[in-house]
C-alpha cells in the first residue's frame, strides 16, 4: 500500500526550501518563491505573520503554466485571507486551483506595519493512478 499522507513541498527557488519567510514592505506587495504543482493534489497552505505592531496583510494565490507566462489569479479561487491581522498560525485548504504547473503567494500589506514577515509552507498529497 502506498503512503499518501500530506507532505511538505519545497519551493523551486535557487535554494529550495520547505518554509519561506517573506518581508512585506509598508504599503507594498511581496511574493513567495514559486512551487511546482506537478504530480500533486489536495493542497493546503500554512501561514503565520510576525510584526512589531499589528500586521494587516491580504494573501492571494497566483498561478502560471511556465516561467514564460505571466502570473494570474485563478478565477475559481477567492483570496486565501482578505485581512490577516493577528500573529496566530493559520492553515487553509486550497480548493479551486486550476491545472497549471506553478503556484505562488501574493502578500499585500494593507496598513502601516513596517516590518511584517509572512512565513508560508505548502503541503500536498501526491497523485497516484487509480
Amino acid at each position: 500500500m502506498r503512503d499518501n499522507r500530506p507532505i511538505l513541498i519545497k519551493n523551486i527557488a535557487a535554494a529550495p526550501a520547505f518554509e519561506e519567510a517573506v518581508a512585506v514592505p509598508r504599503d507594498d506587495v511581496a511574493y513567495s518563491q514559486p512551487w511546482s504543482l506537478v504530480d500533486l493534489s489536495s493542497f493546503a497552505l500554512e501561514y503565520k505573520l510576525a510584526a512589531t505592531g499589528t500586521p494587516s496583510v491580504k494573501l492571494e494565490i497566483q498561478q502560471r503554466s511556465s516561467p514564460a507566462v505571466d502570473w494570474s489569479k485563478p478565477d475559481t479561487l477567492a483570496s486565501i485571507a482578505a485581512n490577516v491581522n493577528d500573529k496566530d498560525q493559520h492553515s487553509a485548504q486550497l480548493t479551486g486551483l486550476v491545472t497549471l504547473a506553478e503556484f505562488r503567494v501574493k502578500m499585500t500589506e494593507l496598513d502601516v506595519a513596517e516590518d511584517t514577515i509572512v512565513t508560508v509552507r505548502l503541503s500536498a498529497q501526491k497523485r497516484y493512478a487509480a
